[in-house]
């Protein structure tokens, strides 16, 4: 017994190796794929013609496709296997044909279609595949699967798929009179309760409805990047991760909605709109879209070139510090309470941006950053005061070339902003608008952007990410055309990314 002990231990150390390699390999199958290709055609009696319009499916399915004049197909990426091919169309008996699809290969084919026998029975009720009843946590997008109940021989099925939001008594129909078994609902809402059905009519119009089904979408996604998309003509706001299904529009009044900006707490978004009376008031919503309040009322937005781009939440959340004209002010982040003036700006200058931050030079203390314009884009300074408006200092000098988009970093030891020296123009133009940072001392002034920047492109809207690892921005052609991008990079300007390919006025949070 021992010497079979002994011989069966060295027969397990010397398979040992074979079987850790075994389980090391993949065991997942790569995708493989055929194609099908054919003709449809009426049957003799009919003639023996080419049918144009045929919608040809495969179970399992594949894209659907129509069949030409000359009644040809082609289904290009077939997954190999046994695959059922079907065909429909109206006044025609749908045809099912089984075929074995082989990897590279093209399976070229032949249907006929006669025509359809009157129909004297209504259709039974479709069979429920997909989602299964009462599935949560779907995607915004949910691709809905029913099958054929019992038919007559040569019925000519068609299916109205009907969609309305949990405890609503009258759906949409979101798809009507359709022959495929198939069909994808899409731009639903986050954490949200639907019921489905589908109702069959057959050629006589003869109808039988389906049953109610549920399902519920996932919850709403953490998204941290806040950003401005133009949508149809006007600007609104957008909330994303990056994944596929959770971009989410979260403003859809008409006009411009401008400027997101995440509260202290994370709780909230301030931004500005002129959907009201053309000025730009500041508004606030939950990071949902939700719960929207005006917040500003008498004083507006508003200044040389201030485009309802120039407020900021105060450090503690309670407040929000915004220009209008000659005036910095305050006013409750509720819209409780009159604005409340902090400081005028120098003669013949308006408040145009501004930051607020309660870290300064690495000590708890407050400051604010603001931007002064002249009358003229390129005529603009940037200043350091106390909230109180007291102790003002003047951080960057009226430089030749147009100052904007002054942001401290988490510590309070520098400012951010972007700087175009390269021309001055009374529109407002810029051509190599790159983003500097300065100590707050006014020293040590570094270009950010580098030569990693595009040629022909300016670097604009900088601020820091609420940790201070990246600095967000975007990125612009300088001909005043093109798609605004959003980008990220390490605070030295190195690594440049683009994370947004349509964006711009970019806030990025951890939620």
């Amino acid at each position: 017994m021992r010497q079979f002990y002994l011989l069966f231990r060295h027969f397990i150390l010397l398979c040992l190796p074979l079987i850790i390699f075994s389980c090391n390999e993949s065991t997942v199958d790569p995708e493989l794929f055929g194609s099908i290709s054919g003709t449809v055609k009426t049957s003799e009696e009919a003639g023996s013609l080419p049918m144009e319009g045929v919608t040809i499916t495969t179970n399992p399915g594949t894209t659907s496709v129509t069949t030409n004049s000359d009644g040809s197909f082609n289904l290009s990426e077939v997954n190999v296997g046994d695959v059922t091919v079907n065909a429909k169309k109206e006044g025609y008996t749908a045809v099912s044909i089984p075929v074995k699809v082989q990897e590279g290969k093209e399976l070229v084919m032949q249907v006929i279609m006669g025509i359809a026998p009157p129909e004297t029975v209504a259709p039974a009720e479709p069979v429920y595949s997909l989602p299964l009843d009462a599935t949560a946590n779907l995607q915004t997008e949910v691709k809905l699967v029913w099958n054929n109940g019992e038919t007559e021989k040569g019925d000519t099925l068609f299916f109205n798929v009907i969609l309305y939001e949990d405890g609503q008594f009258k759906g949409d129909t979101i798809a009507e009179s359709i022959m495929d078994t198939t069909f994808v609902a899409k731009n639903l809402k986050f954490e949200t309760n639907y019921r489905w059905k589908v109702d069959v009519s057959n050629r006589a119009r003869q109808e039988t409805k389906g049953r109610e089904w549920k399902f519920r979408t996932e919850n709403f996604p953490k998204n941290g990047y806040l950003f401005v998309k133009d949508t149809l003509g006007s600007r609104d706001i957008y909330s994303w991760d990056l994944a596929e299904n959770h971009l989410v529009r979260l403003t859809k009044d008409g006009g411009d909605e401008i400027n997101p900006r995440i509260s202290p707490n994370l709780k909230m978004i301030a931004y500005s709109s002129n959907s009201e009376d053309g000025k730009y008031h500041i508004y606030t919503m939950d990071t949902k879209g939700k719960n929207v309040f005006q917040v500003t009322n008498n004083f507006p937005v508003e200044g040389n070139n201030n485009k309802g781009n120039g407020f900021v939440w105060s450090p503690d959340g309670e407040k929000i510090l915004y220009g209008n004209k000659g005036g910095l002010y305050t006013v409750n982040f509720n819209g409780t309470g009159e604005s409340t003036k902090i400081d005028n700006a120098p003669v013949n200058r308006h408040f145009t941006d501004c930051d607020w931050t309660d870290q300064f030079d690495h000590h708890t203390k407050e400051k604010i950053a603001v931007l002064t314009q002249g009358e003229m884009p390129y005529d603009n300074e940037i200043y350091l005061m106390d909230p109180n408006g007291s102790n003002l200092f003047l951080l960057v000098d009226n430089l030749e070339g147009t100052i904007s988009s002054p942001h401290f970093s988490p510590d309070g030891t520098k400012v951010i902003f972007s700087l175009d020296s390269l021309n001055e123009y009374d529109n407002g133009r810029q051509l190599n608008a790159k983003i500097y940072s300065v100590n707050i001392d006014g020293t040590n002034f570094v270009d950010l952007s580098g030569d990693d920047k595009p040629a022909g492109t300016n670097d604009l809207q900088a601020r820091y990410t609420d940790t201070g690892g990246k600095i967000v921005f975007m990125n612009v052609l300088n001909t005043d055309k093109g798609t605004k991008s959003i980008w990220i990079m390490d605070p030295d300007g190195s690594n440049r990314e683009k994370i947004i390919s349509n964006g711009e006025m970019p806030d990025l949070y951890n939620p």
